[in-house]
């Protein structure tokens, strides 16, 4: 089970290639400050036979930059479309077969959504239509997944830790169809932040695939020819020395000139020079080899892509990073299975959050076009391979990065970059209780409905609640209200477009177990979590004299699985019970069983004092690793599944079917090698739900299995066939003889186990 994936650190190298790449620039095309670019759609936009320039962002004003070709690669002063809200993600395609562009973005907000504009022709667009998606989406792929002949969607939700797929109907909107969990086994929030389409596994339809910041891997989905995909098999990160690389983005390309489409990522090291990360495809969409390339020396790596620059028909690698803002170039050798011949680095801005390769001025040879977020600009280099390159002096960076305690932190930090605290929820006005008006809008009668904001406004303002609640009033909702959201308008087992529900009581409460009900939307996800958990009962599942008790101190993490670099994990054996505990303080804790000793088919039992997931996962830690069965566990209940012996791994930790719990459930015990008042423990503040659970692993009775060895086989047989005509343990169906019926079940169980 244990197959360890190969990892071939290989540096540039010297030798002999086509012409060297130069690129000349960039040329700087300045937005606004408001104007914090994501990422550059370049297409002919207007139907005038000149690529234009569409341009997500993460800003206050809500707006698409729009740059008009003008030939030549030149471009007029920035346009703004109106969409309403921050975007992560743009793209440029004719939706509605009619022939003209139009437009999908991927909203950056806790209230997700994708946002459509219809293209009418000559660069103008309609009416934004929002359709809402999970929490926070960070980019969006097109393709025909179901072989329709229209274009379909998948969309990563970094917050939500999943991938949504959209299908176009006749309708002319999208509609979601399925959701694919990413990593559910990781100590955290996987962040999937990337996502790209290709024929990954050969069978001539389009799969996808993921990188995740947080779950430190990349996933492949499969597309079962009709727009379902598979769950998603994970590959975990390779490390360089000790540390594990970040990645961010991906990109796919035919590397090494093999016939498949291979993946490469940035890779973000801390304590090495940055790395390029290759992703060898098997040939059938399998990804065990990885091999290490040169990444730039200068900045933290953060995107890639690639293209022939040097037109000799392979794909050279780009690679931009923040901090300095620098685009690394690879030239690439695909005849010496995609080796980097020559690495070079052009000055850029501060933080280069995308870049795209096309060819902006039509001469035949691809260029680069970058965006840069904290400069607030965009960026053209141009191609003249041969020629001269003509750099302007690097500006120092403009911001200072905190001191990381890991590449991830460091991927996690960038990704949140300029995201907007006020725009970033889109709040909707809410209200809250009834009788009074709403606490942001003034109105002639005294107070407003949520109780905690309105209590504290009247304390800097008496008048609020003894005569009007004027603009005075709201003016001080504004500045007092920002953590007051329980109560507040709408149900709480019901969805509604604003933070905190009307229920007091259940509001809190569940907001101590997810914080994002409460200062985002009470979207679907903490509905479903009302249902299940206000009004629930604290409980005791006690001590089972038989079960093997596993006292883990909270604060080593001793069983982490595959979250830990080591793998340490349980190995159990039919028959055995075991009990420990969870918490959720820092990184969520995993406990991992081993079940590649199980020899039956078996029968798992979870009873948990809190909510809790346990799911069983297949393959080794380098992966392929993939979700196989998943057990949603309710406070103070116990719930079962069957499984067959198998070289897998059962995970239980506190969470649910759509989000793992990060808080809420404290460590409670005190480390012994640090006892309080240890500045590096958290305080043990107890849980209003206990931490402790109860796992059994019971052989299955199978009938047929007459001896009770776990199987069906011969012995079973020679036992019924000595018994035939009698009574005793042979007699399967209890009829009071055993007969032709008894063997016919027997035998049509042979070999189950």
């Amino acid at each position: 089970m244990r197959k360890i994936a190969t990892v071939l650190i290989i540096p540039a190298c010297a030798g002999v290639a086509s012409a060297a790449i130069t690129l000349v620039g960039p040329t700087t095309l300045p937005l606004t400050p408001l104007v914090n670019p994501t990422h550059a759609a370049v297409a002919d936009v207007d139907g005038n036979g000149v690529v234009d320039i569409i341009v997500s962002s993460r800003d206050s004003t809500g707006q698409l930059a729009f740059l008009r070709g003008i030939g030549g690669g030149v471009f007029a002063a920035p346009e703004f479309i109106a969409v309403g809200a921050p975007t992560d993600w743009v793209e440029v395609r004719d939706l509605t077969g009619d022939g003209v562009p139009d437009l999908l973005a991927a909203v950056r907000s806790n209230y997700g959504r994708l946002v459509f504009l219809p293209g009418l022709g000559g660069g103008q667009f309609g009416k934004p239509v929002m359709t809402l998606a999970q929490r926070n989406p960070s980019k969006v792929v097109l393709e025909d997944f179901d072989g329709d002949g229209d274009l379909d969607a998948a969309v990563t939700n970094y917050g939500s830790g999943s991938v949504e797929i959209w299908k176009w109907d006749a309708t002319a909107h999208f509609q979601p169809t399925q959701h694919i969990a990413a990593q559910p086994w990781a100590t955290a929030i996987p962040y999937p932040f990337c996502i790209i389409a290709a024929d990954f596994d050969g069978d001539a339809d389009v799969d996808l695939a993921t990188a995740s910041t947080g779950g430190a891997a990349v996933a492949i989905m499969r597309n079962n020819g009709s727009g379902v995909f598979a769950q998603g098999e994970s590959w975990q990160v390779p490390t360089v020395g000790k540390e594990r690389v970040s990645i961010s983005n991906i990109t796919q390309a035919d590397i090494d000139l093999d016939g498949d489409h291979d993946i490469l990522s940035n890779g973000l090291l801390l304590n090495s020079p940055n790395a390029t990360v290759v992703w060898v495809n098997d040939g059938q969409g399998h990804f065990g080899t990885t091999i290490i390339r040169h990444g730039g020396f200068e900045g933290y790596s953060w995107t890639v892509n690639t293209a022939d620059l040097d037109g000799d028909g392979d794909r050279d690698v780009l690679m931009g990073s923040a901090l300095p803002g620098k685009l690394t170039i690879a030239q690439v050798s695909g005849a010496t299975g995609g080796d980097f011949v020559q690495v070079t680095a052009k000055a850029g801005g501060t933080f280069l959050r995308d870049i795209t390769p096309i060819d902006i001025d039509n001469d035949a040879d691809i260029d680069v076009v970058a965006v840069d977020i904290a400069a607030h600009t965009v960026m053209i280099y141009r191609n003249t391979t041969g020629g001269v390159a003509d750099d302007p002096p690097a500006p120092p960076p403009s911001d200072t990065p905190p001191l990381f305690v890991s590449a991830s932190a460091a991927s996690q930090w960038l990704a949140q970059w300029q995201d907007d605290a006020e725009f970033f929820g889109d709040p909707v006005p809410p209200a809250c209780g009834a009788g009074s008006g709403l606490c942001e809008e003034p109105h002639d009668t005294p107070g407003c409905v949520r109780t905690s904001c309105c209590q504290a406004v009247c304390e800097f303002n008496p008048l609020c609640c003894e005569v009007t609640w004027d603009q005075n009033c709201v003016d001080a909702e504004d500045e007092l209200c920002d953590d007051f959201n329980c109560p507040s308008a709408g149900g709480c087992d019901v969805f509604h477009a604003g933070p905190g529900c009307d229920d007091e009581s259940c509001c809190t409460f569940l907001c101590t177990f997810d914080a994002f009900c409460c200062y985002a939307i009470w979207d679907e996800v903490c509905a479903r979590e009302a249902l299940a958990l206000c009004g629930a009962s604290p409980c005791s599942i006690g001590h089972d004299p038989s079960a093997i008790v596993l006292a883990e101190i909270c604060y080593q993490r001793i069983d982490e699985g595959c979250n830990r670099v080591d793998g340490a994990s349980t190995l159990v054996a039919c028959g055995q019970t075991f009990e420990s505990t969870v918490s959720t303080e820092s990184t969520r804790d995993t406990d991992w069983f081993q079940l590649d000793a199980l020899a039956c088919g078996v029968e798992i039992t979870l009873e948990s004092e809190f909510p809790a997931l346990a799911i069983v996962v297949r393959g080794p830690c380098e992966g392929p690793m993939q979700l196989i069965e998943m057990l949603e566990v309710a406070p103070c209940t116990s719930a079962s599944l069957k499984l067959a012996a198998a070289n897998d791994w059962l995970v239980i930790g506190a969470a649910n079917a759509d989000r793992p719990f990060r808080s809420a459930f404290p460590c409670d015990v005190e480390d012994p090698d640090a006892p309080p008042p240890d500045p590096g423990d958290p305080p043990s503040v107890p849980s209003f739900f206990g931490l402790h659970y109860r796992v059994s692993f019971a052989a299955q009775i199978v009938a047929g299995d007459i001896n009770g060895d776990g199987s069906v086989d011969g012995a079973d047989l020679a036992a019924l066939l000595s018994g035939w005509g009698g009574r005793g343990p042979a007699d399967l169906d209890g009829s009071g003889v055993v007969d032709g019926l008894d063997l016919a079940t027997l035998l049509s169980n042979w070999g189950g186990s």
